[in-house]
């Protein structure tokens, strides 16, 4: 049977020179649309490195200089630690932890640049976190080596604890695991002539890679120990899952009262999610996405309408031949198997050209990798899932006039002929 479909289709190559170039093509098209769709969905499947879900993000805010009194003033401490201590009591509440530097799923941004030891000249610039040791509850910090120590989560320690992502570890150290940077002590440059310097941080722990958004690229960051939580960092709170529905509103309503004491008022509460919701249409993202998303549908019809098109009316032409192998006493299992194995050959023939166009396409750096390395796993996974959509498409095509062919006698099609 093999050499039967390949002699067949030498036999008919004339005619088939032109499928083979539209197949080659269009699947070196479709290969890039998937691509480009993968640029933005294969970053946003990407983990940030923390957990965001369940979380809620709190603010509070201070009233107007002409309503403080001096008492409050000086009671300001004192009442929010107060208030943040209720936060904690509040039904739903998992863990509560404070922290301010690289906010999520927004535009407040604080960076800092760290050398090792060994090299002062190697300064690695890295997104900030300080926080509170709660934190490391609240988002589900999980990390790749090392332990965390709550007891000496303080800026008081010497050396400083500090945990980094892999980025900066890799970046700092130059380790070929970087599991193995837990211990190693670096500074910051840029403190060494401040009045209180901070010269000498010690890796307690090395987290996964790190990122302030979905779509984005990983980057270097460092979380730093908060002195205490202070009324103008962000509370963030993880909430149980069977409470998250409701629960801003139920908070809001249950806490303004209580919060308006001193000089403090309750400003926002806000899920990450819908954080990030708003972020994604600020940025442009979610119009952005929206137009590419667009486009690639538009094409991707086109390319089921051109090739399921050029099969369904190849196929059709060849109902004589149909009736007769239905004649010869092949069954409608066997014929159909010919046929589509048939169409599938071709499209495989014409993988190899399409594989090496799309190869320098690559080469060339006309793909579009702005969030997702160009690698080759992600050439292959992009290369054969157009294939997998080329072999569907031209599978229906195939299959339905077939099916009807199969329906009219074998006399009545070779006498239509």
């Amino acid at each position: 049977m093999w050499r039967q479909l390949f002699n067949q289709i030498w036999n008919q190559r004339r005619a088939n020179v032109w499928l083979w170039t539209e197949l080659c093509i269009v699947t070196v098209l479709l290969w890039y649309g998937i691509d480009l769709v993968y640029n933005y969905e294969g970053a946003a499947w990407q983990p940030k490195g923390y957990d965001t879900s369940c979380v809620f993000d709190l603010t509070v805010a201070t009233k107007p200089l002409e309503v403080i009194n001096d008492a409050d003033n000086r009671r300001a401490g004192e009442d929010f630690t107060y208030l943040y201590n209720l936060i904690k009591d509040y039904p739903g509440v998992e863990a509560v932890c404070a922290y301010h530097g690289s906010i999520p799923y927004t535009d407040d941004a604080m960076f800092e640049g760290y050398a090792p030891h060994s090299d002062s000249t190697h300064v690695v610039h890295s997104y900030i976190r300080y926080v509170t040791s709660s934190y490391f509850d609240v988002f589900r910090l999980k990390p790749l080596a090392g332990q965390p120590d709550e007891a000496h989560w303080s800026p008081a320690e010497y050396p400083m604890p500090v945990w980094m992502s892999a980025d900066l570890a890799d970046s700092l150290f130059h380790l070929p695991n970087v599991a193995d940077a837990v211990g190693k002590t670096c500074f910051n440059p840029y403190f060494l002539k401040s009045a209180r310097p901070q010269t000498n941080y010690r890796v307690a722990a090395v987290l996964p890679r790190h990122k302030l958004s979905d779509y984005e690229r990983y980057e270097p960051f460092i979380y730093l120990p908060a002195q205490k939580a202070l009324f103008w960092q962000n509370v963030a709170i993880r909430v149980a899952p069977d409470q998250v529905a409701g629960f801003a509103e139920r908070f809001r309503r249950d806490m303004q009262p209580v919060f308006d004491r001193g000089i403090f008022y309750l400003n926002t509460i806000r899920s990450y999610d819908d954080m990030k919701a708003a972020y994604d249409v600020q940025q442009g993202t979610v119009n952005y996405l929206n137009t590419v998303y667009a486009v690639a549908a538009f094409f991707l019809f086109n390319v089921f309408l051109c090739v399921f098109a050029t099969f369904w009316y190849r196929t059709r032409k060849r109902r004589c031949e149909v009736a007769l192998r239905m004649a010869m006493g092949s069954n409608r299992q066997s014929v159909m198997a010919y046929f589509l194995l048939e169409g599938l050959l071709l499209l495989l023939m014409t993988a190899v050209p399409a594989l090496v166009i799309a190869f320098n396409i690559q080469l060339a750096d006309l793909t579009v990798h702005t969030l997702m390395d160009a690698t080759g796993g992600r050439f292959a996974g992009c290369f054969g899932l157009a294939l997998l959509l080329m072999a569907l498409i031209i599978m229906v095509g195939i299959w339905y006039p077939a099916r009807q062919a199969m329906k009219i006698q074998p006399a009545e099609a070779l006498h239509d002929e």
